[in-house]
């Protein structure tokens, strides 16, 4: 029974744990650590306070940070950040702290290093801002000491914000880190709103990676390579999505309920992935596609597209994937795996695309060639795994992703559904790259390895996948409106 059904108030963090508490094996689960998690048009008011709460009241003036980028942001005519500095001035000595400039900041070790240098010996600290500053924030706060955290969010464009993990750049690769979770989130609800759209329709393409990246999870754990998968952050999940086919179109316009309804999924699955455990829950192919774009962006010298509106658009070919696999099976392909390849040397010349020096390719390698060996070493019957597809799709139930209905909801909610609203570098050429090789980037077991263990992904299945996601967002392909997601 999902539990999740009687929370009215999904901002209600103590009843979500009392219910998690209650489902399912909760003992393998991860304590949820937020204390306080608001989303309104006044949170961020309510930052000063926040921290106040946060330390001990001996007398003593603190010292705290704000940890800003360089970007400017507004909540009406007012700067958002000095009128955040302004209330922390009232209670505190306050050290503002400026990453990156005014075109980039990226979480690299750089950017790390500098947030817990400026952190040392402080009391607390408030971000402002979006993805890249909150997830260096958790990682320099958790590194000087687990500091008293308050987190004021300024966009719906991820789901980062609410978990205890950092997405940071190693040797050019995106990788997720353990960090922790903030005391305090702070989503602005009259901030997120007035954010240039382009950000919210990324949060909404996001958000759908929650239909796709389950079934991956799923997979992994049929396969013996991820033992973390759990019912209950999958049920959390899908209770608080609701049906983005029905405020999904608020979103292009500027719609506020819209918004605050695509914020508060965007934090329940940043709330999912902490508990779980593993980013898995909710990064499948889709995630892995995304990556790999940004590390084509990243060594050819183009700004990095939003994470979000990459997943959004690749999570349509995750579920094409799946769909695939499905057909095949019902084909009744023959499973044919062929002739072994030096896959080290497979792994080197796809990356030397993206860095010829190797030293990307040697990451890769590395976290690629732990999933190889425990694939090798798996107990799975792949003949008897995809002996039928009625009982595969039966087993995945609600889990099965529909790539007609994630097409559709992209285009109603105005977001990216096609590889072509990507930027003009990503080219078709670059974007067959970036979806033939993402299995080959980290330790993640999702469809497309599945495929390629089953001879699957050959030049021609690699062609025929896309085919159909061509094929279901080209012009004409939503005459339909969307019925659900």
């Amino acid at each position: 029974m999902n539990l999740f059904t009687q929370i009215e108030d999904p901002t209600d963090l103590d009843r979500i744990r009392d219910v998690i508490s209650q489902s399912e094996r909760p003992e393998a689960l991860v304590p949820l650590g937020i204390r306080t998690l608001e989303i309104s048009e006044v949170a961020s008011d309510h930052a000063a306070q926040s921290l106040l709460a946060l330390l001990p009241q001996d007398g003593g003036r603190k010292r705290v940070a704000l940890l800003v980028d360089a970007t400017p942001i507004f909540k009406g005519s007012v700067n958002l950040k000095e009128s955040v500095a302004a209330q922390l001035n009232q209670h505190f000595d306050v050290e503002t702290v400026v990453l990156g400039d005014s075109h980039h900041l990226y979480a690299d070790d750089a950017a790390l290093d500098a947030a817990t240098a400026a952190l040392a010996g402080l009391d607390g600290v408030v971000s402002v801002g979006s993805g890249t500053i909150s997830d260096i924030a958790k990682v320099a706060s958790n590194r000087a000491g687990n500091l008293p955290y308050v987190m004021v969010q300024t966009a719906a464009s991820v789901d980062g914000y609410t978990d205890n993990v950092s997405v940071v750049l190693k040797s050019g690769a995106k990788r997720t880190i353990d960090s922790r979770w903030p005391d305090v989130v702070l989503a602005d609800t009259e901030v997120i709103t007035s954010a240039p759209l382009e950000l919210n329709t990324s949060g909404f393409g996001e958000l759908l990676s929650l239909f796709t990246a389950p079934a991956d999870w799923w997979l992994a754990f049929q396969v013996g390579t991820d033992q973390t998968f759990h019912s209950t952050p999958r049920d959390l999940l899908l209770t608080f999505a609701g049906n983005p086919g029905e405020w999904g179109a608020g979103i292009s316009d500027g719609n506020r309920a819209a918004v605050e309804q695509l914020t508060k999924v965007l934090a329940i699955r940043g709330i999912g992935t902490g508990i779980a455990g593993t980013t898995a829950c909710l990064s499948g192919m889709e995630h892995l596609i995304s990556h790999m774009l940004d590390m084509f962006a990243a060594a050819n010298g183009h700004e990095t597209g939003l994470h979000g509106k990459q997943v959004g658009v690749a999570s349509v070919v995750t579920a094409s994937a799946w769909e695939y696999l499905l057909d095949q099976i019902r084909a009744g392909r023959t499973i044919d795996p062929g002739k072994r390849q030096d896959l080290e040397a497979v792994v080197t010349a796809a990356f030397a695309e993206v860095d010829p020096s190797g030293a990307l390719g040697a990451e890769c390698w590395r976290d690629f060639s732990k999933k190889q060996a425990a694939l090798a070493a798996s107990n799975l019957n792949l003949a008897d795994f995809v002996s039928s597809a009625e009982a595969l799709e039966q087993q995945l139930g609600d889990t099965l992703p529909n790539a007609t209905d994630l097409a559709k909801g992209l285009n109603l909610a105005g977001a990216a559904y096609s590889f072509r609203q990507l930027g003009e570098w990503v080219t078709p050429e670059v974007w067959r790259w970036a979806v033939t090789n993402c299995l080959y980037m980290r330790n993640r077991v999702t469809i497309v390895d599945l495929l390629a263990e089953l001879g699957w992904w050959t030049e021609s299945d690699i062609d025929a996948v896309l085919a159909r996601v061509e094929e279901l967002t080209s012009a004409g392909a939503f005459a339909e409106a969307v019925e659900h997601v």
